[in-house]
């Protein structure tokens, strides 16, 4: 067989020799010294100037002599690397002479007689060929042999980094990330290549199939003696402008520093407080990315659910700056998935509050809030507005006027019922604890701006809310402002009775009729009646008594015949029929009670003398079309009014009196 191997038997007959001897290289053992004569015989066919099928054919010949020869080999091994080492071109047959060094060190892990030189030919070929077949056997020799690589395995560290940077393919990087596992589990990670390797990582765990493994291996890194280097090494990443627009790596390096810091497997030994590192999160969004920010609402968000209430002020006010900068970038970034997950944080320091775990800025917070309360949901603003109100008392300056810009914003410029009637009991309660002292100045402030075009308001329940309200103050007012507040009670009131009848549909048992709020004015009107029968001015007591007349002839002007307006007509008959006088014609009113008290201030108009006998009959039969009482009913509950001669009669306490007007 030699002989057939000798450059003079033809190449192509060299070539199927050369095949024929590999199988017997596999299969049997060689004669002393027939590995050195094969090789004399070959040697020629690896030449640069061979075609490609020869020096192929040369190669898997010496695969297979090491395969089945491996042991007997001895210092030959050496010279066989060599052959691979120093091919020429050195660029050629790369998978051929690997497959051939692959044997030669079983994948890496046997490298005896090629320990002083195996260190150069990893960077050698890692030059010419870094492939994933060639990082496998690596990661083996760094795991079997990284004694010998110790002098350059910064130089690969880097090469290895840069290969997951620009390479595409999902094999390439995983087997890249394999090497650097080993290199940091079984041998130092060299401090200069650390910076490269946490680029590499912060880039690389955007990659959703590699994401779980480089957190294992950062892991792995932050827990040795490098831990709170690579920490800082990522705040300086994040801080410095020259990654600014580099927003995979930016969002690596907030997801692995939250992680590390108080993530669900953080790292105790690592010393960092949230305070420390925070300011770094704040200045990697000056470049605003949503895919950076989002990762820096899920990190803080994470922060304060399991350690909301043991941060500081210090550490809050940190906290703060990111969820400000947060939320005016949402309004340039748009996206619905940042905007949600930001209002989510929003949300959760509303809990901390509420818990009182919060140990920030309350005003600083609520601010923020209330520049995007149009946004949140109704419990938010609720909470906002309860802390709002806190500071509306004397003590605090310009409380009136901060009341003004609450009901502005919140009762004005708001849509939500529930949100304006919050307020509205807001207002209600500064106005009952102040307004012995600062009554004029809040009506003018706070509630005539805000309520006097109430009675066009189209929810129905903040008008009747803004009406009960307005009834509670006027029934004991005394100043001129009396007369505002009675004027727009008069505009609820006949609101709907200019408009003509809105009835509930009958189909709607459980609607709500649109004229409760007319309901809760003329009730009102009422109660005012009877206060200021009692008190001065009396022209208060004669202008509530004028509205309510007006307001029943309104009624049969526009034929209002709904079941709300008839109870609103007897509600007023009622108070009107439990009105009294006296023999001095001092009026008086006749409680539920039965208790009976005449008014100094209020008397009937003695113009009811001149009336002729028709006007009194016309004055029964309206009130029988009023009541819905027979005129017999009405002629015996009124006969005491006058009598035949149409002379006043006396009356006696406890008669009845239906006044058509009064006078001061």
């Amino acid at each position: 067989s030699l002989q057939e191997l000798h450059p003079d038997c033809g190449l192509s007959n060299r070539i199927r020799v050369a095949n024929h001897v590999c199988d017997l290289a596999k299969a049997k053992k060689f004669e002393e010294h027939a590995v050195e004569a094969v090789w004399k015989a070959v040697e020629d066919m690896l030449t640069p100037e061979q075609p490609p099928e020869a020096r192929h054919a040369v190669l898997l010949l010496l695969r297979a002599i090491i395969q089945g020869q491996g042991e007997r080999l001895g210092p030959l091994r050496a010279f066989f690397f060599k052959v691979i080492r120093d091919y020429q071109p050195s660029n050629e047959d790369l998978s051929d002479r690997l497959e051939v060094f692959k044997a030669l060190t079983e994948n890496g892990k046997d490298i005896t007689y090629l320990e002083e030189d195996i260190a150069g030919f990893v960077l050698l070929w890692m030059d010419i060929g870094l492939t994933a077949d060639f990082l496998h056997v690596l990661v083996n020799l760094v795991k079997f042999n990284s004694c010998y690589l110790d002098q350059n395995v910064s130089i690969m560290v880097q090469k290895i980094c840069l290969l997951c940077n620009w390479t595409t393919a999902s094999t390439d990087i995983e087997v890249a990330l394999q090497v650097l596992d080993a290199v940091v589990c079984y041998n130092c990670l060299p401090s200069d290549s650390l910076t490269v390797f946490i680029i590499t990582l912060c880039r690389t765990v955007n990659v959703k199939e590699f994401c779980e493994s480089c957190w294992k291996l950062m892991r792995k890194v932050l827990g040795t003696h490098l831990g709170h280097s690579a920490i800082y090494t990522m705040c300086r990443i994040m801080e410095e402008r020259a990654y600014m627009e580099d927003s995979p790596l930016l969002r690596g390096a907030v997801f692995f520093v939250g992680m590390a810091l108080w993530g669900a497997h953080r790292l105790p030994a690592l010393k960092n407080t949230p305070t420390l590192v925070l300011p770094s999160f704040y200045k990697a969004m000056w470049c605003a990315n949503e895919m950076v920010s989002y990762e820096i609402v899920l990190s803080i968000t994470r922060l304060i659910k399991k350690y909301g209430k043991e941060l500081q002020v210090v550490t809050w006010d940190i906290l703060l700056g990111i969820i400000e900068r947060l939320l005016q970038q949402i309004q340039s970034i748009g996206s619905a998935e940042l905007k949600s997950i930001v209002y989510e944080l929003l949300t959760t320091v509303e809990e901390l509050y509420e818990q009182n775990g919060f140990h920030g800025s309350s005003d600083k917070f609520f601010s923020l809030v209330e520049k995007c309360a149009d946004k949140r949901p109704d419990a938010s603003v609720l909470t906002l507005i309860s802390y709002r109100a806190q500071s509306i008392q004397p003590a605090k300056d310009g409380w009136i006027q901060s009341l003004h810009r609450l009901m502005e914003k919140f009762f004005r410029n708001e849509s939500r019922s529930v949100i304006r009637i919050k307020v509205l009991h807001i207002l209600s309660f500064v106005l009952s604890t102040n307004r012995q002292l600062y009554e004029e100045e809040l009506i003018e402030v706070a509630v005539i701006p805000h309520l006097s075009g109430i009675a066009e308001d189209r929810d129905l329940a903040v008008r009747r809310q803004a009406t009960q309200l307005l009834v509670d103050l006027a029934e004991s007012c005394s100043t001129h402002h009396f007369t505002s507040l009675l004027d727009i009670i008069e505009r609820v009131g006949d609101t709907h009775t200019h408009t003509g009848p809105l009835e509930v549909s009958e189909r709607d048992p459980t609607a709500e009729s649109p004229m409760e709020d007319v309901r809760t004015a003329i009730r009102g009107l009422l109660e005012i009646l009877q206060s200021k029968l009692y008190s001065l001015p009396a022209s208060h007591a004669s202008r509530v008594y004028e509205l309510l007349i007006g307001h029943l002839q309104l009624h049969y002007k526009n034929k209002y015949s709904s079941a709300v307006a008839c109870s609103i007509r007897l509600q007023v008959f009622d108070f009107l029929l439990m009105m009294r006088t006296d023999s001095l014609h001092r009026l008086g009113f006749l409680s539920k009670d039965g208790v009976l008290r005449f008014s100094p201030y209020c008397h009937c108009d003695m113009g009811w003398v001149h009336l002729h006998t028709s006007v009194k009959n016309k004055f029964l039969f309206t009130m029988t079309a009023y009541t819905g009482q027979s005129r017999t009913t009405l002629g015996q509950l009124c006969a005491a009014l006058w009598d035949s001669q149409s002379r006043p009669v006396v009356i006696e306490p406890g008669s009845v009196l239906t006044p058509l007007a009064l006078r001061c």
